[in-house]
């Protein structure tokens, strides 16, 4: 379903024969990756990857243990704990807690999968519906340095975060199949990190950064989440085009919709009428009926002429692509949220 259209025109950039291409954004509410029962309302983190106190990471001759690098048994506090934070401001389960004992006595690395009983155990004591197991967690921060012109260096500072999660049932069978999450973020500059002394402020905010982000990235996983994601419609010079383009800046999809259709029914330039079923396919989503905006977007497809390489082309074949998938995604996304499915009812006839 559509949250919103943000009716602030980014750039009119793409000029053609008078035709205008507008970008505009418009927030999407995906379906989450592992879908939850009704009743499971209470859920409880569990850390169950092997600590890392005993790394003993060189660079250079230093060691990073006599120096202030945070640890990656830190950085994995702080991806649970960010974690617990963003699920808990979802408000989609009663409460997100974290369990506060170790439960992986292994070796560095050493992947133990928590058993059913163990399971059952934690979530009777923590009065949990359901149990999200963090099984593995690794993080590292590396240099690059590039020679430039003037014998100057050019350094790149880059994390790199590894994550594999559990989801369990109160039962202690397993919900999905294992979770991987892979991410990397970059600094850039001329400053001198050769040495791991120079780069402490940088190396901790580069993983405090990626550990957050990657809290924030996997809490979609379980939580259905707005996205962001790009649009665009066509206009022209006429006056019905302008009166049109009025409507939309005012949030007014309906009217747009209509005059759109009044002209795709008048239209016999094939371009034109394409552009013009495109729109009402976005006006469509704009009023969250995505299946009335794939009717439209296939009307759009099939007057596209064989072997056409035009951007055009692209375009309706883009916006086909993303329409399908947000039909396809919909009874998730429904089934999760707990909504029945909207009435289909057309927009524009």
């Amino acid at each position: 379903m559509a949250k919103y259209i943000i009716p602030v025109f980014l750039l009119m950039l793409h000029f053609s024969s008078c035709v205008t291409t507008n970008y505009i954004t418009i927030d999407v509410r995906e379906p989450a990756v592992v879908s939850f029962e009704p009743e499971i309302k209470n859920i409880v983190i569990v850390n169950n990857s092997a600590s890392q106190a005993d790394e003993e990471i060189q660079a250079n001759g230093e060691k990073k243990s006599d120096l202030s690098v945070i640890s990656t048994d830190s950085a994995k506090i702080l991806f649970t704990s960010s974690l617990q934070q963003f699920m808990n401001e979802e408000k989609y389960f009663d409460k997100v807690d974290i369990y506060p004992y170790a439960t992986n006595s292994g070796e560095r690395n050493d992947v133990k999968p928590l058993s059913a009983r163990n399971v059952q155990t934690i979530c009777h004591e923590r009065k949990a519906d359901a149990l999200i197991a963090l099984d593995l967690f690794l993080v590292t921060a590396e240099l690059e340095s590039v020679s430039t012109e003037y014998f100057s260096v050019y350094n790149v500072l880059k994390a790199k975060i590894g994550t594999m999660m559990r989801v369990y049932n109160i039962d202690g069978s397993q919900l999905s199949p294992p979770i991987a999450h892979v991410d990397s973020l970059f600094m850039e500059g001329f400053n001198d990190w050769s040495k791991l002394s120079n780069s402490i402020p940088e190396i901790n905010k580069l993983v405090n950064d990626i550990s957050v982000k990657a809290a924030d990235d996997i809490t979609s996983v379980f939580i259905p989440s707005w996205k962001t994601q790009d649009r665009w419609f066509y206009s022209d010079n006429s006056k019905e085009q302008k009166n049109a383009l009025t409507f939309v800046k005012n949030g007014k999809w309906q009217e747009a919709a209509n005059i759109w259709g009044e002209l795709f029914e008048k239209e016999t330039n094939r371009n034109k009428k394409i552009r013009l079923a495109s729109n009402i396919a976005l006006a469509n989503e704009s009023l969250d009926d995505v299946d009335n905006a794939v009717s439209w977007i296939d009307i759009a497809f099939d007057l596209l002429p064989d072997s056409s390489k035009s951007d055009l082309t692209a375009e309706i074949i883009r916006y086909k692509e993303i329409l399908t998938r947000r039909a396809n995604n919909n009874p998730k996304l429904y089934q999760q949220l707990g909504i029945e499915p909207p009435i289909e009812e057309d927009i524009v006839e």
